[in-house]
């Protein structure tokens, strides 16, 4: 995980989205996820295991609860004080696709969310959760490219849709992930990787940018414009061979 600039040694309450969790000695579990305040951390529940633990069920995957610990920055992992859980979301564990397809965002957020804006990058999972649940756990292919297209926007990666990426020219007519945009058909030469960009697939990307998960949840894009917004991801984010995320170039 990310480690920024030293953090302040006062009692921090935030919330928190965990998307991991790691067994830790006999009864104690280490939480992996997302804060509001300083973006990724990982967080020790001493004692979550124990019936009479009161902390036990304040803290679940995939459910946002206020948390309050000392940040420190000779520790990658920080005792937790106290938790108090204010919503989850249950629905997502009825369908394991859905299930696993939010954890993959999650672990995406776990190494791309910078400090900076962590904010952003957390209401807006949560915001992608809070529909998943709202449609009774179904997180529809819709959603997914959705959530990848505002992430790539958050991190500044997301070109415009409307413009050559190299002369800024209205007339574009083709895509390259090598030159990270469109281009118009005298900058298409220089790319051997060029495909069709048509007004349709703009149109589409920039519906997924500017509406919310509500909206987006309604609306189906056409297969080329989601092969168009995987093949962007993978650019920034790699996969190893147990599928989980990598560092990438943001």
């Amino acid at each position: 995980m990310r480690t920024g600039e030293d953090i302040s040694l006062k009692l921090l309450k935030t919330l928190f989205i965990p998307i991991r969790a790691i067994p830790f000695m006999e009864s104690s579990i280490i939480f992996q996820g997302i804060s509001e305040k300083i973006g990724p951390v990982s967080l020790l529940v001493k004692g979550y295991k124990r019936p009479s633990s009161k902390l036990r069920g304040e803290i679940d995957i995939l459910s946002v609860s206020h948390v309050l610990f000392y940040p420190k920055s000779t520790r990658e992992v920080h005792t937790v004080r106290e938790a108090k859980m204010i919503e989850n979301y249950p629905n997502i564990y009825k369908n394991y696709n859905t299930l696993q397809e939010c954890l993959k965002i999650g672990k995406i957020l776990l190494h791309t969310t910078p400090r900076v804006s962590a904010s952003s990058f957390f209401q807006l999972y949560r915001g992608l959760l809070k529909e998943v649940n709202r449609i009774d756990g179904v997180c529809k292919r819709s959603l997914y490219s959705g959530m990848l297209v505002k992430l790539l926007h958050l991190h500044g990666v997301f070109p415009k849709l409307d413009e050559c990426v190299r002369c800024k020219s209205k007339q574009v007519a083709y895509i390259s992930l090598k030159a990270r945009g469109p281009l118009c058909p005298k900058c298409a030469k220089a790319y051997d990787d060029t495909l069709p960009y048509t007004p349709k697939m703009a149109q589409e990307l920039f519906f997924l940018l500017s509406r919310d998960f509500s909206e987006i949840s309604r609306f189906k894009p056409s297969s080329n414009t989601e092969d168009l917004i995987r093949q962007m991801t993978e650019i920034h984010i790699t996969m190893d061979d147990e599928n989980e995320v990598e560092k990438g170039s943001f």
